[in-house]
């Protein structure tokens, strides 16, 4: 993971007619290939707007004596003040080994793995506690991650399929202020761009501490990044009891050129792991010395996960400003989980809880964007059209503690659920001043099979029971641009966004109820090839909102919910070889009726990361120095309870000499004893105490120092 000095787009020769957020992401060369045009997903900036410098992405590294193009790829052009891409430069600069260090590099965002390697990671962002994805849309390469009615949690989000070294940029729309954002688009929407840094076949084998064992090869037969395959195999033993974990993926994209100006992208994976997970530890049991920090709980708990996915796309032949592109794609998975956060307080067998859900997802989509020209305006238009059917079947048992042996059924449910989407936007220049307005239906069919309804052995047996549901969700969306100069602007926004309900909650006939938000947001951004900054006042209202306590399975519901906040990212490349990426966001989530704080969000979040490469012409070898800084303040909990601040500090250092390069990644270098997780709510652990409804607090511990070192090896 080696950075290179960058250069700005004009530099790279992108055209005057570049959006102002595009960014080149390329191989830096002596001798640079014939300029690529624009992608269908870059929409040309209107004659009128004044031309903007937009920050560059420097280049990955090509080991010396080989032959490297110049590759300019824009992005979604940025009509908010908070929209902001994350190139690999900025990935680069801090150890990046699992998903959750890469997410974790989007402003204002805190990704825990309170649960172990293989579970979804619980996310927090502007003051939502999204739980494993319910208000975080998530989209890798095309293809959603979301899992819609999910056993576990709505909107369930597995990223762990994600092969670090393959994320190319991180494309990040926080609030819900563009027609594009879909189901669970409530605090912000994070696309990840995929491809592979370097032409050939690179090998990275890692060793270190508690075991850890990772190999990943890529190969990339070509001058283009997006055509690629690598694999990943990794397993540990964990930092602490019932924390190993084993996983392998396997990810391959082609770009391909059909001719007669057609072209298609094929992205295709597969993905499997075991893990296990420690479950919470008692505060009060480890003030009594009856358990330690990194303890884990009951043997039984973790699970298994597989993912198989396919994406096809056919970008049409262009006709003028007018570009076309259709997608479908696939996706089967399947989750085994279990886990026991409270003991023995609901059952004196214990009240081990077993959840599977295995789906499978079918959708297309179609997307269209042109320039057209409205009273001598010239108008960019954004529509598109989609649907996405899910059909999933999932069971939730009670397990006994002794043996592993079920002795209660309380989910065993067919669902299907079909959201059939279209929007449309449009952006209007006039002078220095720029008007976005668009909006967004999607709607819902949903239809269950509850084969465990009416069936009480006291009565009769009942033999499951059908129903469905329909409904719409319209959203409005609009925005106001002004620009104070060529590279620094002022903005307005307003969306709609919502959140798609568990399907089992749902009567027959029910019109089925969106979770609606309501987001507003003021503030304002530079560009720039040395300094690009953003920052911004937002506020969201919730309708009719709830939070889930996925520890004892509790809904509570709140009714409207307002959050509020101030948020400000900075990228900066001040000196030649240096990288910074520095974020802050406060937050404040509140019940409107009451005032009262909401449980579990995160008040404040603060994101430094810093790279440095130094060339070393005397053993003809570069340096590369990095650090990821994070800083969570205390998050508000149940019963007037207050979490741990958590301060993270990583680093990195890496040497790279012709093909080999090694590198050092240490993670938490402070050894900071920090809680991943925190919570209050009443359990029981020693079967043979006093049931007792009084609640304590607990927690999972986070990681401590972790060292490991990296050989990569570039053919």
């Amino acid at each position: 993971m080696m950075r290179q000095p960058t250069a700005s787009l004009e530099q790279a020769g992108q055209p005057n007619e570049a959006p102002p957020s595009a960014q080149a992401r390329a191989t830096s060369s002596e001798q640079r290939a014939p300029e690529e045009p624009p992608p269908s997903d870059s929409v040309p900036a209107p004659a009128e707007q004044p031309p903007t410098e937009a920050p560059a992405t420097p280049p990955p590294p090509e080991s010396s004596g080989k032959q490297r193009s110049t590759v300019v790829r824009g992005t979604r052009p940025a009509q908010s003040a908070s929209e902001v891409t994350l190139g690999r430069d900025i990935l680069d600069t801090a150890p990046r080994m699992n998903a959750t260090d890469v997410l974790r590099v989007v402003p204002g965002l805190v990704a825990s793995q309170h649960s172990g390697e293989g579970k979804a990671q619980q996310l927090f962002l502007r003051g939502f506690d999204a739980l494993h994805g319910q208000d975080v849309e998530l989209n890798v390469g095309g293809l959603p991650v979301n899992e819609v009615s999910h056993i576990h949690a709505l909107g369930y989000a597995d990223t762990n399929f994600i092969i670090p070294e393959l994320v190319q940029s991180l494309e990040v729309t926080e609030g819900s202020y563009r027609a594009f954002q879909g189901d669970f688009a409530v605090a912000g929407t994070v696309r990840m761009d995929l491809g592979a840094r370097e032409k050939g076949v690179e090998f990275a084998g890692t060793l270190g501490q508690f075991n850890q064992r990772r190999l990943v090869v890529t190969v990339r037969p070509g001058e283009d990044p997006g055509t690629f395959a690598a694999a990943e195999l990794g397993e540990s033993d964990g930092f602490g009891p019932q924390r190993g974990y084993g996983r392998a993926t396997l990810l391959a994209q082609a770009n391909l050129d059909l001719g007669h100006g057609l072209s298609a992208r094929i992205l295709g994976g597969s993905y499997v792991t075991r893990f296990d997970s420690p479950g919470v530890v008692r505060e009060d049991d480890l003030e009594a010395g009856r358990r330690t920090f990194y303890s884990g709980s009951f043997p039984r708990q973790g699970g298994t996960v597989s993912r198989h996915q396919l994406l096809i796309g056919v970008d049409l032949p262009r006709e003028g400003t007018a570009r076309t592109r259709l997608e479908a794609f696939g996706i089967l998975s399947d989750l085994r989980l279990r886990n026991n956060f409270t003991g023995y307080r609901v059952d004196d067998r214990g009240d081990g809880l077993e959840q599977t859900n295995d789906g499978s997802t079918l959708g297309l989509r179609a997307e269209h964007r042109r320039q057209v020209t409205i009273f001598d305006r010239p108008v960019a238009l954004e529509l598109g059209l989609g649907g996405r059917r899910d059909g999933i079947h999932q069971t939730q048992r009670r397990y006994r503690e002794t043996d592993g042996t079920f002795f209660a059924d309380e989910v065993d449910a067919d669902l299907t659920q079909t959201d059939v989407w279209g929007y449309a936007e449009a952006r209007l220049p006039l002078g220095r001043w720029a008007f976005r307005l668009g909006g967004r239906a999607d709607a819902l069919g949903v239809e269950v099979f509850d084969a465990l309804a009416f069936r009480d052995p006291r009565y009769y047996d009942g033999q499951g029971y059908s129903r469905s549901a329909f409904g719409v969700h319209w959203g409005a969306k609009a925005g106001v641009e002004y620009a104070l100069t060529d590279t620094w602007a002022l903005f307005a926004s307003y969306g709609d966004g919502f959140r798609s309900p568990q399907a089992r909650s749902l009567a027959e006939g029910e019109q089925a109820p969106f979770v609606n938000v309501h987001g507003a947001e003021l503030g304002t951004r530079k560009e720039g090839g040395r300094l690009s900054f953003q920052a911004s006042v937002f506020g969201s209202q919730v309708a009719d909102d709830f939070f889930f306590d996925h520890t004892v399975g509790t809904t509570v519901f709140t009714g409207q919910t307002l959050r509020t906040g101030i948020s400000a990212a900075l990228q900066a490349r001040p000196l030649e070889g240096v990288t910074a990426a520095l974020s802050a966001t406060v937050a404040n989530a509140t019940v409107t009726k009451t005032d009262a704080k909401l449980p579990y969000f995160a008040p404040l979040v603060a994101r430094a990361d810093v790279g440095w490469d130094k060339p070393l012409p005397g053993i003809d070898s570069i340096l590369s120095l990095g650090t990821g800084l994070t800083l969570i303040g205390p998050r508000p909990l149940p019963y007037d309870e207050y979490s741990h601040t958590v301060f993270l500090a990583d680093v990195q250092a890496a040497l790279r000499r012709g093909a080999l390069a090694l590198r050092l990644d240490v993670k938490n270098l402070l050894n900071t004893r920090w809680r991943d997780g925190e919570f209050v709510y009443s359990s029981r652990f020693d079967p043979t105490s006093q049931p007792s409804l009084v609640p304590a607090r607990h927690f999972t511990a986070g990681s401590p120092r972790v060292a490991s070192l990296t050989l990569e090896v570039h053919l």
